[in-house]
């Protein structure tokens, strides 16, 4: 069952044509997100805000603009969280000075972005895939070989019709 279950991804990749590719990230961005249950609320509620938006597939690589204005579409949202956060905070066991808030809901807002800008690197990378792919095939591809396929019927047709011609000619002769 183990062995089914780790074979299945790389069956199916093979299946598609496709190759397990590892990338390593030569730039990883790292934000913390460690906040008390108190104030999970508020946190939920902004990152409803950041994520439930209308995403335009355009064609270009321009999500993570959408993931930047979702910011400020999200800021009265993000104030509100900040000053529930702190005002919940004052008088409880767990505390989280009002900058360690302040950075929490950054760090919410960066990662947002940051995913943004992946799918923008996604996106062109399947692209540029994509165009490759498109490249050598026009450059390896056969030029001048025109292969016809047709249907028995018509070769048949063919056949019959170009036998009668030769049995005309064969007796005019």
């Amino acid at each position: 069952m183990i062995a089914a279950t780790i074979l299945a991804p790389l069956l199916a990749l093979q299946a598609t044509g496709e190759v397990p590719v590892a990338i390593k990230n030569d730039n990883p961005e790292t934000w913390t997100v460690e906040y008390p249950r108190l104030i999970q609320p508020y946190v939920v509620e902004y990152r409803r805000c950041l994520t439930v938006a209308n995403r335009r597939i355009s064609g270009t690589a321009d999500l993570e603009a959408q993931h930047a204005a979702d910011l400020t579409r999200c800021a009265p949202v993000r104030a509100k969280s900040i000053a529930q956060s702190n005002a919940d905070l004052a008088g409880a066991k767990t505390t989280m000075s009002p900058e360690q808030v302040d950075t929490l809901f950054d760090n919410i807002g960066k990662i947002h972005v940051a995913r943004g800008r992946d799918l923008d690197q996604q996106f062109t990378s399947r692209m540029t895939g994509a165009e490759t792919a498109s490249n050598a095939y026009e450059a390896e591809r056969p030029k001048g070989l025109v292969i016809e396929l047709r249907d028995a019927s018509v070769v048949k047709a063919r056949t019959d019709a170009t036998a009668a011609a030769a049995e005309k000619d064969k007796d005019s002769q």
